[in-house]
This record gives structure tokens, sequence and C-alpha cells, in this order.
């Protein structure tokens, strides 16, 4: 650990992002350290953008791991490591664009980035594409959209704004139980998602 962490001090990218894993998991004798984690992470992206740093940091702020919650920097984070192929990355990203997740929804989009993710080997990306693509009509998928059971179909709900007119918007489960990692439901859903993004 001390040579890894030797290289981490000197630059070295890979040994950036390899170190701050093993903080964040409390591997190789190390204590668990999120937040020196996501300082290793920032250090290699600020230096070379290296695409593991990206994602791992990524999925600092999708789970506010080590950092404050940020779902729209998760997703730029998981954009960029995606644009340099990484397949768990294309895989979350994805994902968040199914579910709206610190971006609009747009199933064409996160199709596209899915089949990517497949295309560079992520076994949990193709699996996720035929539930998606085989989809069928009338056939109950409890609060959830497909046959996968991760992303929570969309519910219409009203509100007044500050005028005192009715709104509508729409909005998935997720969010009108609270999202975020301050609901250990949703906590655990995300969890399971970045574990399965991570099964290449």
């Amino acid at each position: 650990m001390d040579i890894l962490r030797s290289l981490a001090e000197t630059g070295m990218a890979d040994a950036m992002a390899f170190y701050g894993i093993c903080l964040n998991e409390g591997r190789a004798g190390l204590e668990p350290n999120a937040e020196l984690a996501v300082f290793w992470f920032s250090r290699s992206v600020q230096m070379y953008l290296h695409p593991q740093s990206l994602y791992e940091l990524g999925v600092a702020f999708y789970t506010g791991e080590g950092v404050a919650e940020d779902e729209n920097k998760a997703v730029e984070l998981f954009e960029q490591a995606a644009e340099q192929n990484h397949p768990a990355a294309c895989y979350m990203l994805g994902d968040c664009l199914l579910d709206g997740i610190g971006v609009d929804v747009d199933r064409g989009s996160a199709l596209d980035w899915l089949v990517r993710a497949s295309e560079l080997g992520h076994r949990g990306a193709r699996s996720r594409v035929m539930a998606v693509l085989e989809k069928k009509e009338g056939e109950d998928y409890g609060g959830f959209t497909d046959s996968s059971r991760q992303t929570f179909v969309e519910h219409t709900l009203f509100r007044a704004n500050e005028e005192g007119q009715i709104i509508q918007r729409r909005t998935t489960l997720r969010k009108k139980i609270g999202g975020g990692p301050r609901n250990p439901t949703e906590l655990q859903r995300r969890e399971t998602i970045v574990s399965k993004s991570r099964k290449t």
C-alpha cells in the first residue's frame, strides 16, 4: 500500500484512482475514508480527466458518499467518463437518463448509452436494454416501467405555485417518496444500481 500511495502522491493517474478506491472501500487494511477518496478522485480528474476517477467521483455525488449529494454533477461526471468509453459510466448515464436523475428523462439517449455499455462488454447493460425493449403492453410491473425493476413509473403530481395557480409536473415514485441518500430506500436502490454498474 505504501508503494501505491507513493505513486499516487507523485501524480500517477491510475495510482490515484486505485488508491482512492482502496480508501473508499477500506481495502488492503486501510480504514474506509470516503472524504479522502473523493480528494484523490478529484485530483486525478483535475490533472488527467481519468475515466475511472470520473466514474468514481460521479458515484460519490450520486450516493452522497464522501461529498454532498449532487445528481446534476454525478450525471456530468458519468457523461465525461462515458465519452471515454468507460462501460460502467455508460451504464450509469443510461440509467440516470431512464430515471430522470440529474437530467431530464430521455429514453432514446438512455438506450444509446446502455447499448454502448453493452458493446463495451457490460453484461448488466445487455439485460437492462433487453428489459426496456421487451416491455409488454398490459403487463403489470408494479411501480416500475419494465421487468428490470429499476426505473419507477412516472406519476402526475399537482401543486400550487407561488401565485396560487395549480400546476402539474411529472415525477417518478423515487422523487415522490423523497429521493437522495437521506432516504434509506433510495440509498439502497442507488447502491444496488452502482453495484450492477461495476459488474462488467
